[in-house]
């Protein structure tokens, strides 16, 4: 099974090719590590701070992350547990499901481009073991 936590230079280059004005939906899917996976660049790297679950690293990149996005006027439509895959692929297991509504795809380049953001993004690559990052018209949605 392949897994990712970053998006690809294609994927990124896709995202700035779309209309930039449209709202997205952002489907999040989140497999934890048991432990989360610090970089020896990261500041919690053999500290007590790196001591930690994938849920409670994730739980810190939300905490962070909240503070930009609340500014972008990202909204969450869901953030819950996953029970099972009824359709798919059995290997994949999912943990955690969060949707975010984007009032434009230049909201959420503002995000992912914000410093602060790109620091705080070291929490959530540490807590997963696979993450997909689904955008989704976002056009005709009713919050």
């Amino acid at each position: 099974m392949t897994t990712t936590t970053t998006s690809t230079k294609a994927q990124i280059s896709r995202l700035k090719s779309l209309p930039s004005d449209k709202p997205i939906i952002v489907l999040n899917l989140f497999a934890f590590n048991d432990k989360a996976q610090y970089k020896p660049e990261d500041p919690e790297y053999g500290t007590p701070k790196a001591n930690v679950t994938g849920r409670e690293a994730l739980q810190s990149y939300f905490e962070a992350g909240s503070k930009i996005t609340r500014k972008l006027g990202v909204k969450t439509i869901i953030s819950a547990e996953v029970d099972q895959v009824m359709v798919g692929r059995e290997n994949v297991q999912w943990d955690m499901t969060v949707t975010l509504f984007f009032p434009s795809r230049q909201a959420f380049i503002n995000m992912i481009s914000n410093p602060e953001f790109q620091k705080a993004s070291r929490h959530r690559k540490a807590a997963l073991s696979n993450h997909y990052n689904i955008h989704i018209n976002g056009e005709n949605f009713e919050m």
